[in-house]
């Protein structure tokens, strides 16, 4: 790993910092990422339009399938932003890193949904998903970035979340809040638009007074990057604190300038 090339700077970050940077690294990687969107989310709004209107599910139901989805979809977002770190946008293949997530996705399925359970099992007991959920919060980027089995995923996101509680926490809630935020947001402006300045009423649905619309959906999966990028440089920050690359680069900067100074000097 060339900690040199990397186009984030690796230095300790706040929670703000990460979650301020999360959409503005998705933007200036907007091509590779707009690309996997298109392939990843666009089936399932298309699946979510069929069930909708074809076979008439009700909201609640129709919410599970695609926040599930969507938490899948995230991975492969994590894929690509692990090839961004390190590689210019122009130089990342969509296609190559969907193959990659798609090679590693029955491994990823297992540790998604065991974590969903494990916390579905923690609500009995109320204060514990605040627990658990933190510290299984990078079990994706461990397993797909770092190329572990299930079990060693399991444990490296514990690791990395020692002695993290609070920064792990505001994370982990920010991550369940964004898809909310994205369907609200998207639910009123696009209604707004379409109702008040077109005055073609709301034929996509009424988030508040229905439960849903389809511009609430459209919001919804649009905010798996942005979630995946907030966790990912939230991975990012607890990698730079506890191996230190941060300083490595110190190191190698001091370096560099010392050999280039000898060669000047000779």
């Amino acid at each position: 790993m060339n900690l040199l090339a990397a186009r984030v700077a690796l230095r300790e970050r706040k929670l703000a910092d990460v979650l301020d940077l999360a959409l503005p690294l998705c933007m200036s990687n907007r091509g590779p990422l707009g690309v996997i969107a298109l392939w990843v989310l666009g089936p399932t709004a298309g699946l979510a339009a069929w069930l909708r209107i074809a076979r008439h599910w009700q909201w609640p139901a129709l919410w599970c399938v695609v926040l599930e989805a969507s938490f899948l979809a995230e991975g492969a977002f994590t894929a690509a932003l692990g090839e961004l770190l390190f590689r210019e946008a122009s130089e990342v293949s969509p296609r190559a890193v969907l193959r990659g997530w798609l090679g590693r996705l029955g491994a990823y399925l297992r540790v998604v949904v065991g974590r969903q359970l494990l916390l579905a099992i923690s609500l009995v007991l109320v204060i514990v998903p605040f627990v658990q959920g933190p510290q299984t919060l990078f079990v994706g980027e461990a397993l797909l970035l770092e190329r572990g089995t299930p079990a060693a995923a399991w444990a490296r996101s514990r690791g990395l979340a020692r002695n993290r509680g609070p920064f792990c926490l505001g994370l982990w809630l920010a991550t369940l809040a964004m898809p909310v935020l994205g369907a609200f947001a998207a639910d009123q402006i696009g209604n707004a638009v379409i109702g008040f300045a077109l005055q073609l009423g709301r034929p996509t649905g009424d988030l508040l007074a229905q439960g849903g619309s389809g511009f609430a959906v459209a919001g919804a999966l649009l905010a798996a990057p942005i979630a995946a990028a907030a966790r990912f440089l939230g991975y990012i920050d607890l990698r730079t604190r506890k191996e230190g690359w941060d300083i490595q680069l110190r190191f190698v900067a001091l370096s560099t300038g010392r050999g280039q100074r000898e060669r000047r000097a000779a």
